[in-house]
């Protein structure tokens, strides 16, 4: 359960610090703070899951309306974008549609909801940009790739554009990954079997090699084939 008086404290801007400090000691550090979790989701509009850590909780590097799964690992340096500098306006600059920046009161531009699922891997300085809407379950971005398209659970994706080089499962794998969703489960009720998360999973696509060339990308529900 979060610390209501640090979630109120972390409205003063110079204590913001001192109260995640707080917050992850009591809490048992990124992976387990409700309270920061509570306190990004509030002030900065991002919904972090349980047992994600890393960049999701760098203030301004994942922009509002994002949504991040289960046990996901996001690199520092990681920046989720999404919105647009308006071409339309007379100006492009951020002081003219950012109310952080004091000439307005509100975003006059358009944030296009984000959600990044469970056991997502991604790399230092990877750029998301506004035209993504999902990042599937269990996907890896690498280091520095620019992603301007949806990526599908299990895939690899590498570069500028990202593109999918190989997905790290055979697709029955995949699927019966997708069915267990077994992200949902606490921490604790994983204990009896952290075995099976520490050793090569039957049917991976290892050695970096790229996945067969048969293998057909996983059927998901509004990302395209």
């Amino acid at each position: 359960m979060s610390n209501r008086l640090l979630v109120k404290l972390y409205a003063v801007r110079h204590l913001r610090g001192l109260v995640r400090r707080v917050a992850l000691r009591l809490e048992g550090g990124e992976f387990r703070s409700t309270t920061l979790r509570e306190i990004f989701a509030k002030y900065w509009g991002v919904e972090v899951g349980l047992y994600t850590h890393g960049g999701c909780f760098e203030p301004w590097m994942i922009d509002a309306k994002t949504k991040i799964g289960r046990y996901s690992s996001i690199a520092s340096g990681v920046r989720a974008v999404n919105h647009n500098h308006p071409l339309s306006f007379k100006g492009t600059s951020g002081l003219f549609f950012n109310p952080a920046l004091g000439l307005c009161d509100q975003w006059l531009v358009d944030h296009n909801p984000l959600e990044i699922g469970s056991d997502v891997w991604i790399g230092a300085n990877a750029v998301i940009m506004p035209e993504v809407n999902r990042i599937g379950d269990g996907a890896v971005i690498g280091a520095g790739a620019v992603v301007n398209r949806d990526v599908p659970p299990y895939a690899v994706v590498l570069g500028n554009p990202a593109r999918v080089v190989k997905y790290r499962f055979s697709e029955d794998v995949i699927a019966r990954l997708l069915e267990e969703k077994w992200w949902e489960k606490d921490l604790s009720e994983l204990a009896d079997r952290v075995g099976e998360f520490q050793v090569p999973l039957d049917g991976a696509v290892g050695g970096g090699q790229p996945a067969p060339t048969g293998l057909r990308r996983p059927a998901v529900p509004g990302v395209a084939q």
